[in-house]
């Protein structure tokens, strides 16, 4: 598909294809001939604390929010350059202020509260050590309200990843291999999110609510 700079002309009929036929190929001409903003935002935030496939990540949603949203009956199409950028700005943006609101030191031995019989209870009492104990203890107690409730720590890619692996948005299940088709990255490159993911979501004060369903 070629990257020839689409005239104003092309790029409303573009979105009208897609936005109202439903072309994917009109969507996707438009993300390519718009990567290079985003390429452009991620330079400048990139050595930032976000790694580079997480920041493109939000560069693309932020491009296919403006897609979906630019007035292109109203507004004159001269506008939509500064439009969509400023869509991939403010997503990359949103990134960084989950970052910094979550990226304090994890305490998995916080005491959060005693069980049954007295005991102190820890973070890790509550969510075990394996990444996907987390999971399966919450939705085989049908506590998936919880796990969505911590999705909100993650980058978009992070939460992308979480409901394609665990199938929280009423899909399969996916493989970590399948994931990385999705991605077009590598199967290890999925599973390091993945954890990294994970241990965001058993901060204390994510995993918090845990201490209502013990017997």
């Amino acid at each position: 598909m070629t990257k020839r700079r689409l005239t104003l002309e092309e790029t409303k009929k573009c979105l009208i294809a897609w936005r109202e036929l439903g072309d994917k190929k009109a969507c996707e001409l438009l993300i390519i001939n718009n990567e290079a903003l985003i390429n452009y935002f991620v330079k400048r935030y990139l050595g930032k604390g976000i790694d580079f496939d997480e920041l493109k990540s939000a560069g693309f949603l932020g491009l296919q929010k403006a897609i979906n949203a630019f007035d292109y009956v109203n507004r004159p199409m001269e506008g939509f350059s500064t439009y969509i950028s400023s869509a991939i700005d403010n997503e990359i943006k949103g990134e960084f202020r989950r970052y910094n609101k979550h990226s304090h030191v994890l305490s998995f031995d916080e005491p959060i509260g005693y069980n049954k019989d007295g005991d102190e209870l820890t973070v890790e009492d509550l969510v075990g050590t394996d990444a996907d104990q987390l999971i399966e203890d919450v939705i085989s107690e049908m506590k998936i309200d919880i796990v969505k409730n911590a999705l909100s720590c993650l980058t978009s890619r992070e939460q992308q990843i979480i409901l394609l692996r665990y199938g929280l948005d009423d899909a399969h299940r996916k493989t970590q291999e399948e994931v990385a088709q999705i991605f077009g990255c590598s199967r290890t490159n999925i599973m390091r999110q993945e954890q990294k993911a994970i241990t965001k979501m058993r901060h204390p004060r994510n995993t918090r609510k845990l201490k209502d369903f013990i017997d």
